[in-house]
């Protein structure tokens, strides 16, 4: 299965993810708690380079599809136009090997959980922009190949982010956002065949999210 037909399930999976987390938090969030902090959910589909790249007769490259991804932020009121956050984010993609002839296999799955701290700008038109670091854990989904021998440390990240509120009424809020994140990628089991310094992964991805508390 190539990219874009991953991008296919993706979608209304992120969206179904979205509405039933909205729902959750309107039902269960303390009245209180939603009165002095924002609680915000997104989801979306998340483009990552390649994990590993080399050539040994001929050029591979190992990579996760187009993923779908869902985060949880919990932030401070914009009202000044600065505001703090922290965000849980987590994705899941099967892996490919890629072949310079363009042909490529499957090469199991991995799924990545970061925790990111940061601010956020709000800018004028309905814009805001967003800066955090944290840390990206991989979690394999066996412990084969490039896993072999786990998934590794939990890796340095810098996240940026773009997003455009839509007009809407009511206790929520929704905005488009353009996601961009950075993180090094090894593990011991590339350690061991040589790569001594991590691949740097660039991700970025398109989310709808849902914001219901202080703007």
């Amino acid at each position: 299965m190539d990219r874009g037909a991953d991008a296919a399930a993706t979608v209304p999976l992120s969206v179904i993810i979205l509405l039933l987390v909205v729902l959750v938090i309107d039902v269960f969030a303390p009245r209180r708690l939603t009165g002095q902090v924002a609680v915000e959910v997104a989801a979306g589909a998340r483009y990552s380079t390649a994990l590993v790249r080399d050539s040994i007769v001929t050029r591979f490259d190992v990579g996760p599809a187009l993923a779908p991804m869902v985060a949880v932020t919990l932030a401070t009121s914009l009202e000044r136009g600065w505001g703090a956050q922290a965000t849980l984010d987590f994705s899941t993609s099967g892996l490919r090997r890629h072949h310079a002839d363009g042909s490529s296999v499957a090469f199991g799955r991995v799924s990545t959980a970061a925790f990111i701290v940061g601010l956020e700008r709000r800018l004028p038109a309905g814009f805001s922009a967003r800066i955090g670091f944290g840390g990206l854990k991989c979690i394999p989904g066996d412990k084969s190949g490039i896993f072999r021998l786990g998934g590794g440390s939990i890796a340095g990240l810098g996240a940026l982010a773009l997003g455009f509120t839509l007009p809407a009424g009511g206790p929520y809020s929704f905005a488009v956002e353009a996601r961009y994140d950075v993180h090094g990628f090894t593990t011991p089991a590339l350690r061991d065949e040589g790569f001594t310094s991590p691949r740097t992964v660039h991700r970025v991805a398109l989310t709808l999210r849902a914001r219901r508390g202080s703007r």
